[in-house]
């Protein structure tokens, strides 16, 4: 074995996104946290649905991040964090593992989403690319 790991892209970007937004929990199961409403404006980043497989590229994601929170301004302050933060500062990021980001856009900027609460939801595609 040559010790290559999938990257697991929800993993390594919402870590990410947690060093870079301190102080924002950052949740990256596929079910919500049980303490979703006690807590200040959370963010949940999980794989959306398609992509496409690109030669020599470890990934090419859709993430769909939501940002939750019990009060509509808080969702909206903690989403107008992420989208610059994905779209301006992710790329060109090496992580510990040699993967690294060639490119990240918007594909859906962040909008109000149905929910008991408030959401602003948005989906970013990630491109990565591993050292093999």
């Amino acid at each position: 074995m040559t010790g290559l790991s999938y990257a697991d892209p929800e993993i390594l970007v919402g870590e990410w996104l947690k060093e870079q937004l301190a102080m924002t929990k950052v949740w990256m199961d596929p079910s919500p946290p049980p303490n979703a409403w006690t807590t200040a404006a959370w963010l949940w980043v999980q794989r959306a649905q398609g992509g496409e497989a690109l030669a020599l590229t470890l990934d090419d994601v859709l993430l769909d991040i939501g940002a939750y929170a019990a009060n509509a301004d808080h969702a909206r302050k903690l989403a107008n964090k992420v989208w610059p933060a994905m779209t301006l500062d992710l790329p060109r990021t090496t992580f510990e593992s040699g993967v690294f980001v060639t490119g990240v856009t918007c594909t859906v900027r962040p909008f109000w989403a149905p929910d008991p609460k408030f959401r602003r939801e948005a989906t970013y595609r990630v491109i990565l690319h591993g050292l093999i």
